[in-house]
């Protein structure tokens, strides 16, 4: 008859599970889940495979960490899934389904994987298995009904155990032909579960890593002569808290062995030692290892040996963490061997980093705990180098080596650091600076980058120090522009220059970029700076010219009341006939003769007399003839004399001249009897007649 289909197989088994079950039985064991192992009976002819199940079985159910144990084992039929607490009882549990298995006299030749795995689910079901759950499939890979869709149905197998979040591990045992290991691998990875090989050594060994929760490295694989021994020497570094070896051997037979530096070897009956010994393995694990140079050891059968060893050293290499360094500048950096947040001071150790810069170059450098070399304190722990600058930002990869004088053992890690183009600053100041007193002058400009491009800072971050010939004076800093409010890439420095010569600019930039605090300053800068001296002014006037117009305004008014308190010209000047000759009042005169004469008439103004090189001068209630002989008439005579250089005119004075006499008189009216378009007027005043 036809086999029927897995999936309708195992969903009619879940369906009668289910139907027996009380409601209440649903996830008996918790949130920890179920670690199902299954063993297969096919093993038992053959002692190799027998030794590997029992070793895998035993190192699972020692190393899970799931809540429940359950085992069983099949062949053509399952034989019922046993369950126990994980710890004691679940090994004695998966113990005693080895010794079955090996009590069997001879095993079948195939076995029903998909009955076992069908079966297993079933129960998985029943028990509300929590997600995450594990079976460990332990399989010579002999599959009983195996045909050409085989796979298929392993894939089908694994698609519903993945549905539930269930995991199914596939250990081939090492009689298990490749093809099948092939096949069966699919079954695991189908399940997101693990595949192991127990085949070999490294597949025995991953097993141990992962249930034992060990990071193996191989320190040992050979294949044995018979009576022979194989030595592999280890060193363990001081701190060392752990040291586990892994002794994977084909033949029971071959006997494994730990010798310490001082040659004792390891026992079972040594406090820190503890033995667990298997068919296909033997696990040596000793604490706090003493530090030198270990010695494992085989003796025994031809028979192929490998050995894994896992160190445990709670030390940690790696660089204090810093921001970046900055590109261009000497930098330092520390570094520590760490138990956990923790430096730990090393006694004869000694520290290296080979260093793989941004730029491609490589450098290798020693750091020490001396208070040397960029170190801030001896002994401490922490070990420091000073570096020579970075010349191009990235990460800077660092291998770090721990080395002691007294032991062969190294420790290293792999870290990294960065470096960063900081900001730098540029000055450029202004040559020759022409300013008047007081004013505010811009002396120099400073701009501010990273690489090529502007960074904006804070006025607040830049302290400009301006020195001129009378000492330090205040800087202003002005930004160009604010791209951003508040901050800006580019400020005029400016000051209030009191003194023309040179001034010296100095800049500082103390900013924090990238998490770092950092520093720059700029060279000095010279500008030469010329003080325009201008005059006081009054109403935007210098005050020379607001002194000048004030003595000139002065000088005008006291001329005009000079001017104005000199007398007028005033009277008339008759001849003998009574005809008014001159009328002083009425003289048209300029306004120069006006002002700077205005009591003086020289006689050329008068037409109508007949002499020149004379001068009426007027004041008060006189009036002077002033006669200059040299260039006036020589004859002029006064009252009939010789006229002298100065006379004092009055109504009694007659002035002859070329035969004709004149007198000045105050007041004169006009003679009636005059006849009508005579050229002179008569006046009615007496006349004095000169005498001889």
């Amino acid at each position: 008859m036809r086999r029927p289909s897995l999936i309708a197989l195992i969903a009619i088994t879940v369906l009668f599970a289910g139907a027996a079950l009380p409601a209440q039985a649903a996830n008996p064991v918790g949130e920890d889940g179920v670690m199902v192992i299954l063993i297969d009976e096919g093993a038992s002819p053959v002692q190799g495979d027998l030794d590997v199940s029992e070793t895998i079985a035993l190192t699972m159910a020692r190393g899970t960490s799931a809540g429940t144990i359950a085992a069983a084992s099949y062949g053509v039929e399952t034989n019922e899934i046993v369950t126990a607490e994980s710890g004691p009882d679940g090994i004695r549990l998966v113990n005693d389904v080895i010794n079955s298995v090996r009590g069997i006299e001879m095993g079948p030749s195939l076995s029903d994987q998909f009955v076992a795995l069908s079966d297993t689910f079933s129960f998985l079901s029943r028990v509300d298995a929590a997600k995450g759950s594990r079976v460990a499939l332990v399989t010579s890979g002999r599959i009983l009904g195996e045909s050409a869709n085989t796979r298929e149905r392993l894939a089908s197998v694994a698609d519903l155990y993945a549905a539930e979040g269930w995991m199914i591990d596939v250990i081939t045992l090492p009689s298990t032909k490749p093809v099948l290991r092939e096949l069966m691998s699919g079954l695991s990875v189908g399940s997101t579960g693990v595949f192991y090989d127990a085949g070999s050594a490294s597949g025995i060994a991953s097993v141990f890593e992962k249930y034992s929760q060990l990071t193996l490295e191989n320190a040992m694989d050979v294949e044995m002569r018979d009576n022979s021994a194989a030595i592999v020497n280890l060193d363990i570094a001081p701190h060392t808290e752990r040291f586990t070896t892994v002794f994977v051997r084909r033949h029971e037979m071959v006997d494994v062995s730990v010798f310490s530096p001082n040659g004792t070897k390891a026992s079972a009956d040594m406090e820190n030692v503890d033995i667990r010994i298997t068919p296909s393995a033997v696990i040596v694990e000793i604490a706090s290892p003493v530090p030198g140079n270990w010695t494992l050891q085989g003796t025994g059968p031809a028979s192929k040996l490998v050995a894994e060893v896992d160190i445990y050293n709670p030390l940690e290499l790696r660089l204090i963490e810093q921001p970046p360094l900055p590109v261009g500048e000497i930098a330092v950096i520390e570094a520590a061997a760490f138990n956990g947040e923790s430096a730990q001071l090393m006694s004869g150790a000694e520290m290296t980093a080979t260093i793989a810069n941004a730029d491609g170059t490589t450098e290798v450098v020693a750091l020490n705990d001396a208070g040397l070399s960029g170190d801030r304190f001896a002994s401490d722990g922490i070990y420091s180098v000073q570096l020579s600058a970075p010349k191009s930002q990235g990460i800077n990869h660092v291998a770090l080596k721990l080395s002691w004088s007294d032991y062969a053992a190294t420790m290293r890690s792999q870290t990294a650091f960065r470096s960063e183009s900081f900001p730098i600053i540029n000055l450029t100041e202004v040559k020759d600076v022409e300013v008047s007193a007081g004013e505010i002058v811009t002396v120099a400009r400073v701009q501010v980058l990273v690489g090529d491009y502007p960074y904006l800072t804070t006025p607040d971050a830049i302290r400009a120090i301006l020195t001129g010939v009378e000492g330090t004076l205040e800087a202003i800093l002005i930004p160009v522009d604010e791209p951003e409010p508040g901050l800006s890439w580019e400020f005029d420095i400016a000051a209030i220059i009191p003194e023309s010569g040179p001034y010296e600019v100095e800049v500082f930039l103390d900013s924090v970029f990238a998490g770092r605090p950092f520093a720059r300053k700029t060279p000095i800068a010279t500008s030469v700076a010329t003080v325009i001296v201008e005059p006081d002014t009054v109403f935007g006037l210098p005050v020379w010219a607001v002194t000048a117009l004030g003595f000139l305004l002065v000088l005008v008014a006291g001329s005009m009341i000079w001017v104005m308190r000199k007398t007028s010209p005033f009277g008339y000047i008759v001849d003998d006939a009574g005809r008014i000759v001159v009328d002083f009042k009425m003289l048209n005169r300029s306004l120069i003769k006006r002002l700077a004469s205005k009591n003086v008439v020289a006689a050329a103004e008068l037409s109508g007399l007949p002499f020149s090189g004379g001068a009426f001068q007027f004041s008060g209630m006189n009036v002077k003839l002033i006669h200059k002989r040299v260039i006036g008439d020589p004859s002029m005579r006064v009252n009939s004399r010789p006229a002298g250089p100065e006379v004092i005119l009055g109504e009694d004075i007659w002035i002859g001249v070329g035969g004709r006499l004149f007198t000045f008189q105050r007041y004169a009216q006009p003679n009636a009897s005059d006849t009508e378009g005579s050229d002179s007027v008569s006046i009615t005043s007496a006349m004095i007649s000169p005498s001889d």
